[in-house]
This record gives structure tokens, C-alpha cells and sequence, in this order.
């Protein structure tokens, strides 16, 4: 009896699945039945209903949307940064060792920037601090070759002023905009064009700031560093060359020093500070000559063996020469390479 009903139970429900089951339901080309209001019984309110794509009407005048991506100042240079949330076309300059003195730095890059333009710049105040443009043109090539021709487009004069802190180290420096004159009507300024020529001309002092800052580090780079090795007497009383540098500076400089001097490292005991070392005398090559470069640098000694001991020295470092045998040179012979000694150091540009 139990069995029966169950399958009774589930044929009914196959026999009925077209119609418990309306495939009307899932078919998007079914016409949309709407939806009744609700009925509220009499003595009641109605709920409040909102309507779809109410839009209400405006009176304000149709811009139009500005689609150009914003214009931003690219703090390149070393020394110079962006504050968060500028607004104005303006960037921050602080003083560092490739600047110098700041302003005078700045004024330089500035006079630079525009004498190779070929735009005038007036100073306006007595500091220095503000100065006015010229007016700097846009144009526009067309056509190729022979039958190339520029047109203008549009020209614009700027303000540019510093600002700089009271302590000196620091300085911003904002480009403002004074007139603008167009000749073709698609370069009449609209939205924030006149915000977007303000920040392209101040990346570009920012760039050239940054080419100075080059030109210092490349001039430090190639100044010859000042020596400080002179002849002298080690902790032992043996003379020898000495020098303000620290033991451990000494002894990690001294490998380009022995190239400069033809001198071969053959073995090292970094314990003792002690460069085991082979001398062989140059020769200038026969293109070297013909170029012109400069003779290698001769050492006063006889083609060899020879040891280099490092030891602390009051706060220095004193630099002992020795035969093979350990025995040191005399007071003679260490005056007489002091000279080529430096000549090398010079030439390794390394600090001694």
C-alpha cells in the first residue's frame, strides 16, 4: 500500500509538469505581464510610490566636459619635489651638494633655460625673486621638404617667482601665466589650458635644473681629489708614507693605485695589512705615443720584489715600504716616491 502511493504520487507530478512548470516564465520574448498596484482597503493610504527616470529640470547652462588628461609637475631634478595637493603650477627646490647656494643655482639654470630659447627675461625686483617672460610662440609645421612652412599658433608671456624659505635651503618657485594670444581659434585657451602651458614651461625649468645638477656632478667627478699622503715616520720609527685616511679606506683604495704604478699584487695577508707586490718598469706603448697620452709613471726602484704594510697611525694610516727581505727603504728612497705616489693616486682618483 505504501509502494503504491509513492508512485502514485510521482507520476502525478510528471503528468503535471507542463503546467506546474511554465516555460512562458523563461522565454524573453514573452510579453511582460505588469504588476498590479496594491489594493488598499477603503480608510487606509496609499504607500508612496517612485517613479523611474525622474529627472528633474534644471536651468543651468550645458558645458562642456573637459576630456584632456591633467597636467602634472615633474619633479625630476635631485633637488626639487612636489608638495601634496598643489594646486598651482609650482615645485619646491631644496639645496643639496650639486646646488650650492640655492637661489644663485636657480638663477643661473633659469638665465640658461632662456638664453637658449632666445626669450628675453626681466628681472622685476630688486632681489631677484621675480622675473617676466618674454613671449614664448608655438607654431605649427606643415607641407615637406622644399615646400616646408611655419606658421604661428599662439604665444604667451609668464611670471615666474621664487619664494624661498627664511633658513635658505629651501625655495619653491611658481609659473603664472600674464597674456595669451591666439591666431588659429583651436588654440583659444578653454578650461584649464592656460594651467596646462603653466606646468609644461615649469617642467621644463625643473628639467634644466636637473642638467646642471649634472653638469656640477660630472665637473666633482672629474677634479682631481686632494691628497693627503706625505713622507713620515710609521708607529716603529721606519720612515714611511702617511695618510689621513682610516686603515680599512686605505687598504680597499690601494689596488688602483698599483695599476697606476704598474706594480702586480701577488699575494695579500689581510690580518697584517700587508700587500705582497712584483715591480716590472713600463714602457709606453708605440700608439700610445703617437697618440700623445701621457708617459706611465716611474718608480724609483730597481724591478722586484717589495711588501706594503698599512699600519694605524695616530688617526691615519702610515704606509710602510719594504724590500723581500721585510727590511724598509730608506728615508731617501720613501721621499723619492712620494712624489709618483701621489701623481698615482691623482690619476686612480681615489681618496688618500
Amino acid at each position: 500500500m505504501q509502494y503504491w502511493a509513492k508512485s502514485s504520487i510521482a507520476v502525478s507530478v510528471l503528468l503535471a509538469g507542463c503546467s506546474m512548470f511554465d516555460g512562458s516564465q523563461g522565454d524573453a520574448t514573452a510579453p511582460q505581464r505588469s504588476v498590479e498596484s496594491i489594493k488598499v482597503p477603503a480608510g487606509l493610504q496609499q504607500p508612496a510610490r517612485p517613479g523611474q527616470f525622474d529627472i528633474p529640470a534644471t536651468d543651468a547652462a550645458v558645458a562642456d566636459v573637459e576630456i584632456k588628461a591633467p597636467s602634472l609637475v615633474l619633479a625630476t631634478a635631485s633637488s626639487s619635489r612636489v608638495e601634496e595637493g598643489e594646486r598651482l603650477a609650482r615645485v619646491w627646490f631644496d639645496r643639496n651638494d650639486f646646488t650650492g647656494d640655492l637661489i644663485p643655482f636657480l638663477q643661473h639654470a633659469l638665465t640658461a633655460q632662456f638664453a637658449e630659447q632666445g626669450v628675453s627675461l626681466q628681472q622685476t625686483d630688486e632681489k631677484g625673486l621675480e622675473y617676466t617672460t618674454g613671449w614664448i610662440k608655438r607654431s605649427d609645421e606643415t607641407g615637406f621638404w622644399f615646400w616646408k612652412s611655419t606658421s604661428e599658433t599662439e604665444q604667451a608671456r609668464f611670471k615666474l617667482l621664487f619664494e624661498p624659505r627664511p633658513h635658505g635651503r629651501s625655495a619653491s618657485l611658481t609659473v603664472t601665466m600674464l597674456e595669451h594670444e591666439y591666431f588659429v581659434a583651436e588654440n583659444k585657451l578653454a578650461g584649464r589650458e592656460a594651467h596646462r602651458q603653466e606646468v609644461a614651461l615649469l617642467n621644463q625649468i625643473i628639467d634644466r635644473v636637473g642638467k646642471e645638477e649634472i653638469a656640477v656632478a660630472l665637473a666633482n667627478k672629474a677634479k682631481a681629489p686632494d691628497v693627503s699622503v706625505e713622507p713620515g715616520l710609521d708607529s716603529d720609527g721606519n720612515p714611511a708614507l702617511l695618510s689621513s685616511q682610516s686603515v680599512d679606506v686605505v687598504w680597499s683604495q690601494l689596488e688602483a693605485v698599483f695599476t697606476a704604478l704598474n706594480l702586480t699584487v701577488t699575494d695579500m695577508n689581510r690580518s697584517s695589512f700587508t700587500y705582497y707586490l712584483d715591480y716590472q718598469k713600463p714602457e709606453q706603448g708605440f700608439w700610445s705615443s703617437i697618440w700623445g697620452n701621457d708617459a706611465p709613471i716611474q718608480l724609483p726602484l730597481q724591478e722586484g720584489e717589495y711588501q706594503l704594510v698599512l699600519k694605524r697611525n695616530n688617526n691615519g694610516t702610515a704606509m710602510t715600504i719594504q724590500n723581500s727581505s721585510g727590511e724598509a727603504l730608506s728615508a731617501e728612497m720613501v721621499l723619492a716616491l712620494h712624489d709618483p705616489f701621489v701623481q698615482a693616486v691623482r690619476q686612480a682618483m681615489v681618496e688618500l
